[in-house]
């Protein structure tokens, strides 16, 4: 069994560095690295724009996984870079638009499958998109964006920390 699915809890990262500001799931993974943080219930993955197919996919009943926070693009029509969080009570499963996906994979509905089908709970945290230079291959991230990296990498700590129970720092 992949090690990632004998963890309790995952903190996703999702999206594609090459496209502006989809990158920003990849982004507050590598900040979570950058700053050391672990725990032994969690597992950190860049799941890059694969995350239905390559990670959501593989979670069944006998993966040990429980919670997730997913980190992604969002664009619902706010300013760039506000940081907002979605649940499964906050997705319409007539209406799976919110998260954006270079790639043309819903991850609303990936969540919404796990959470009917084994019970996994989870959390989008999602920033809001000032540029997606979709088609073209624009690297980087925009001022807005990238000024939320950090703060989403907090968020996405303390969402973890509260699923496991434990004090955030």
């Amino acid at each position: 069994m992949l090690r990632f699915l004998q963890k309790r809890v995952l903190i996703v990262g999702c999206g594609n560095e090459l496209f502006g500001d989809d990158g920003f799931g990849p982004a507050v993974i590598k900040e979570i690295e950058r700053r050391g943080w672990e725990h032994p219930d969690v597992e950190i993955l860049d799941a890059g724009a694969g995350a239905p197919q390559n990670v959501f996919s593989l979670i069944d009943e006998d993966s040990k996984v429980e919670y997730m926070v997913v980190i992604d693009a969002v664009d619902v029509g706010v300013e760039p870079g506000t940081l907002l969080e979605f649940g499964p009570e906050d997705l319409d499963p007539d209406c799976r638009i919110i998260p954006v996906d270079a790639h043309g994979w819903s991850i609303e509905s990936a969540l919404l499958d796990l959470n009917e089908s084994v019970g996994i709970d989870f959390r989008i945290l999602g920033c809001q998109v000032k540029e997606l230079p979709i088609p073209e291959v624009q690297p980087g991230l925009s001022d807005p964006v990238r000024k939320a990296v950090p703060k989403a990498a907090d968020r996405a700590i303390e969402l973890a920390e509260c699923y496991l129970g434990e004090e955030t720092r």
